[in-house]
């Protein structure tokens, strides 16, 4: 375990030059001390650790964080409102008694101790080693497939939510993709800081923007606005929606999901299956990206399915790989939403924590995976 307390700055100049600051300088800061009574005691996250790991079989190599920031910004003569955030996140893998290595991502607003006590998620991770540790290997090709709503929230982060964020600081105009179908006319999309259960919990952005509410980003598989930033909405002269987002204080804010939120359809997930007939059902995905056209990710559990029916068989290993448009094959959405409990998301070399994915189960089509 190791604690670290510092403050610190960024200042950005009239004419462009970045000033890195150690320490409070100049002006004092109008914050709050850091209460440490939002940080998650560290003998009680070793208890928690420990119990969590003696659920699985294998051996385990984690890393857990949690950090407390208190952030303020002065533009123009003028100081926002101060905004406080507190996230967590376990990272790291489980090898198992097979020698399979399973990827464990956790994260989120808050210290974690909860979801790391949480008896149903450690059951349900125990049962998916025990799963992977039998399972045969991924098909290659194209499957016809239904998305467990954690699995969904993969493809519709890497598919829908960074297609929709502004270049950050405006380097490109990207205006062109709006108005775009990039997912079939089932999807409804909002981007949500304030969201019930989100990842994300903020009404003020790194920018000290506050946030007007939930921004739809997608309407009938179209893209309908695009997520900005301070910088990048006064690069083409529109207003920012609130999302400049940075991983600390000297990072710049860009242009970045909050809580990616996917309304839900019609039909429950034995009617997708039942519609499916013969494919793959994927429990889990891992490692999503994302770069120019392409789309990938990594399938932690997959069943087949046969007749309708899931089997029992069990598959891993292989990849998702798919483009952008992936999504414009899905048929039909789950009428359930969840969160995914894995709220880590990378860009630019800056890792957030607390990037919320809400989504629903989706049946598609067709979904490309190779070895």
């Amino acid at each position: 375990m190791q604690e670290l307390e510092f403050a610190g700055g960024r200042q950005v100049t009239p004419g462009g030059e970045v000033k890195v600051l150690s320490g409070l300088q100049g002006r004092a800061a109008e914050l709050d001390p850091i209460d440490k009574r939002d940080l998650a005691d560290p003998d009680g996250v070793r208890r928690a650790l420990e119990a969590l790991i003696s659920q699985w079989r294998g051996e385990a190599r984690l890393q857990y964080i949690n950090r407390r920031a208190v952030r303020s910004v002065w533009r123009d003569g003028q100081v926002a409102r101060p905004s406080a955030c507190t996230v967590w996140a376990l990272a790291g893998n489980v090898v198992t008694p097979e020698g399979r290595i399973v990827a464990v991502g956790w994260s989120g607003r808050g210290m974690g101790l909860a979801e790391l006590k949480d008896g149903e998620r450690k059951e349900r991770f125990a049962w998916m080693l025990a799963a992977i540790d039998r399972a045969e290997p991924v098909p290659t090709g194209p499957r016809p497939a239904v998305l467990a709503p954690a699995a969904a929230a993969v493809l519709i982060h890497e598919a829908l939510g960074h297609f929709a964020e502004a270049a950050p600081e405006g380097r490109v105009d990207i205006r062109h993709r709006l108005n775009v179908r990039i997912a079939s006319e089932v999807f409804q999309v909002q981007d949500h800081p304030m969201a019930d259960g989100g990842a994300a919990h903020y009404d003020v952005d790194d920018d000290g923007v506050p946030s007007l509410g939930p921004v739809e980003i997608v309407k009938e598989g179209c893209t309908t606005a695009l997520l900005h930033s301070a910088t990048s909405a006064a690069a083409i002269g529109v207003p920012s929606t609130a999302n400049g987002r940075s991983a600390s204080i000297w990072d710049p804010p860009l242009p970045r999901m909050s809580n990616l939120v996917c309304s839900p359809g019609g039909d429950d997930e034995e009617k997708l299956l039942d519609e499916l007939g013969d494919g793959v059902y994927i429990h889990s995905l891992s490692h999503g990206s994302g770069f120019a056209n392409r789309l990938g990710a990594h399938v932690r559990l997959a069943e087949k399915v046969a007749r309708g029916r899931r089997t029992g068989i069990f598959l891993t290993g292989g990849v998702v790989d798919e483009t952008r448009g992936v999504l414009l094959r899905a048929v039909a959405l789950g009428n359930v939403s969840s969160f995914n409990e894995n709220a880590m998301c990378g860009k630019e070399g800056q890792v957030l924590y607390d990037v919320g994915t809400c989504a629903p189960a989706i049946r598609i089509e067709s979904l490309r995976l190779r070895a």
